[in-house]
């Protein structure tokens, strides 16, 4: 029974070699994949429409939610982009009628304070022409003594006429006067109304041309939401569906990209017995050699060992060179021991190979096999994805 619990125990630390935390495996996959797509690329993703992405996609595994989230992110981001170029457009149609509007009350408030002006002048002009009558008229009859108009008369009549023009004068000049001011009055008036509304209106342009670059503003930063949503939105659906990622095939990053990737995010804090550089490109020299996807299982390794790190207490050390937890189980006191860097990746990529390839042989590998037991593996072409 001991034996067959051993054997069991020996299973599982194999298939733990691939398969632990599947599902993180997968994202953590598709994070390096990404690192294929160049920034110059994302407005390819921004022309895809959310829509790419199924309901039920990425459901159940890690990049389900996010994949939600980003979906929702999207459509909303969409609709206020769509809301706001359809504000823009009422705001710029009334700023184009205020506009046209503040010029004509522009142009109806000079003509009318023209015509004040004028009404100004007229009453001026009948104001002096008529005190130039009435004092013509003074000078004629009413600063006279009435003996002398007497004199002056001729006739009766004579004397009745000039008396009768003293009193036509008089009315003449009030009613010239009074229909002067009123002119001027009203001239005033429709000015002080023009005015009146030319400033409405001016204020009316002033709140809808202040409210357009907020709108464009709006705008423009759901445009750019939308566009970064269908960035990250493309990631994590490449992401979820990775899960049918098949584990033979040719890396498709390079060693260069892999090390950068890895530095840049984890920064230089690897344990391996070899430089980040060297170690990933073992793993797309050793992957190129057996048809494995090296730069997969370069994510997988650095899931498996924390980032290269092997935390102290586990079964693996870094002098291992076991980056993928070979031949750690539950029960065991410690994985699998390789002389070398390059070695424990070959490894890793000729155990990768004998899962995903029925009825290969050691012969076939493309390096001399590290495992002799490799021939005899139960699991032999059983998991040709990265998700089994």
């Amino acid at each position: 029974m001991r034996v067959l619990q051993t054997l069991r125990d020996q299973r599982q630390g194999s298939l733990r070699a691939v398969f632990l935390k599947a599902l993180v495996l997968v994202a953590v996959a598709g994070i390096v994949s990404s690192l294929s797509v160049g920034i110059d690329n994302r407005e390819v993703f921004a022309a895809q429409p959310p829509a790419v992405v199924g309901k039920n996609v990425g459901s159940g595994t890690a990049a389900g939610p996010r994949i939600a989230a980003l979906s929702s992110l999207v459509a909303r981001s969409d609709a206020t982009v769509v809301e706001s170029s359809r504000d823009l457009a009422n705001l710029r149609s009334q700023l184009a009628r205020l506009q046209a509007a503040e010029a004509a009350a522009r142009a109806h408030t000079d003509e009318l304070g023209a015509l004040e002006v004028q009404a100004q002048s007229r009453l001026i002009e009948a104001r002096a022409t008529l005190a130039s009558l009435a004092a013509a008229a003074y000078r004629d009859t009413a600063s006279a003594p009435v003996f002398v108009i007497f004199l002056r008369a001729r006739t009766p009549l004579d004397i009745e006429y000039r008396q009768e023009l003293v009193r036509q004068t008089a009315r003449v000049r009030n009613r010239a006067l009074r229909q002067a001011k009123s002119a001027e009055v009203i001239a005033a008036n429709a000015t002080r109304v023009a005015r009146i509304e030319r400033d409405r209106i001016r204020g009316e342009l002033q709140t809808v041309s202040v409210q357009i670059p907020a709108v464009e503003k709006r705008g423009s930063a759901a445009r750019i939401t939308a566009t970064n949503g269908r960035f990250w939105l493309a990631r994590w659906s490449s992401i979820a569906n990775g899960t049918a990622t098949t584990i033979r095939g040719q890396p498709v990053l390079g060693s260069e990209e892999m090390s950068r990737w890895f530095i840049g995010t984890r920064g230089n804090r690897s344990r391996a017995t070899v430089p980040m550089a060297e170690l990933a490109r073992y793993y797309v020299e050793e992957g190129s050699s057996e048809n494995i996807r090296g730069d997969i299982a370069f994510a997988q390794s650095v899931l498996e060992t924390g980032g290269f790190r092997f935390p102290d207490g586990g079964q693996v050390a870094p002098s291992d060179n076991n980056f993928a937890g070979m031949g750690a189980c539950d029960s065991c006191a410690s994985g699998r021991t390789y002389s070398s860097a390059r070695i424990g990746v070959r490894a890793q990529m000729q155990l990768l190979r004998v899962y995903a390839q029925p009825g290969l042989r050691n012969s076939m590998l493309g390096n001399p096999a590290v495992d002799p037991r490799l021939d005899t593996h139960y699991l032999k072409g059983k998991v040709q994805t990265w998700s089994g």
